[in-house]
């Protein structure tokens, strides 16, 4: 049993995640407000990334919300959402941004976009879901169905002039194979080095993705499968170096985005399935296991 002082100690570490939730939030909208969007590719993509990430740490705080006190809690969820909510209406507005500074520019939409669109117009799906489930019980504002209706038309539209993954392969990007339970197809050659290994000269500006570092560590207890909480990391980093994001990968292993959180910060266990396309992909995406 958790004395006093580890109790209060825990809902002081809590609460201080709670406010770095509510700090980062704010300077996402602010870096956001001042910089807005661009029509680079890149830049949506850099930004995409940066807000799953934060919706990643909400997860993850919210699964710490048990640590303050009971008549507490409802009043923390409340924040999370509320804080969640913005968040979700800010990548609503950089989606619609971006289209039309693309449609702006006429330029022609790279190669990989089509999945990445295509991903878009699933989040607006889960964002609607997200706003159903919550809207009464945290007071979340209106959802602006018009707006969002037409977002989806545009991404349709767009997703048909957009590339699809034929050859995108070749610049390092996640194949849809990559999830497949069977045995781990031959590592990409740009990612089949070791640092041991002398590596191919690169063009002169290329700048290589870095590898992680760390390695997958599974224990078993009572015949559950748990990783170790450094699981998120190692994982964030291979996802990195496959140009996707936690979320992306939650969905190619037919899981929520927060239970795979919780898996691999070791609270949850993993089911054997589940564990073995996880270790393929980080096997394959310069990570290992243990």
């Amino acid at each position: 049993m958790l004395t006093s002082q580890k109790k209060t100690d825990t809902r002081a570490a809590a609460l201080a995640l709670v406010a770095q939730v509510e700090r980062q939030a704010q300077e996402i909208a602010k870096a956001f407000a001042g910089a807005g969007m661009s029509d680079r590719f890149s830049d949506f993509r850099a930004l995409l990334e940066k807000l799953d990430q934060f919706q990643v740490f909400i997860d993850l705080v919210e699964s710490r919300l048990g640590d303050f006190e009971p008549e507490k809690q409802e009043a923390q969820a409340q924040n999370l959402a509320q804080v969640r909510w913005g968040i979700l209406q800010l990548e609503i507005e950089a989606t619609r941004m971006f289209l039309a500074r693309m449609a702006e520019s006429g330029k022609p939409w790279p190669l990989g976009s089509k999945p990445v669109l295509a991903r878009r117009l699933q989040r607006l799906d889960e964002i609607r879901a997200f706003h159903a489930a919550n809207v009464e019980r945290f007071g979340l504002s209106a959802l602006d169905a018009t707006k969002l209706q037409a977002l989806a038309d545009a991404l349709k539209e767009q997703a048909g002039h957009s590339l699809g993954l034929d050859d995108f392969a070749s610049s390092g990007t996640l194949a849809l194979h990559d999830f497949s339970a069977a045995t781990p197809a031959q590592p990409k050659v740009a990612l089949q080095r070791t640092p041991s290994r002398p590596t191919a000269r690169h063009a002169p500006g290329h700048v290589a993705p870095s590898l992680p570092k760390g390695s997958l560590h599974v224990r078993e207890e009572d015949g559950n499968f748990y990783l170790d909480n450094n699981g998120l990391s190692v994982v964030s980093d291979a996802c990195k170096i496959a140009h996707i994001t936690i979320d992306d990968l939650a969905g190619k292993l037919s899981i929520s985005r927060p239970a795979l959180v919780l898996m691999l910060n070791g609270r949850d266990p993993i089911s054997p399935p589940a564990l073995h396309q996880l270790r393929g992909f980080v096997a394959r995406h310069g990570g290992g296991t243990a």
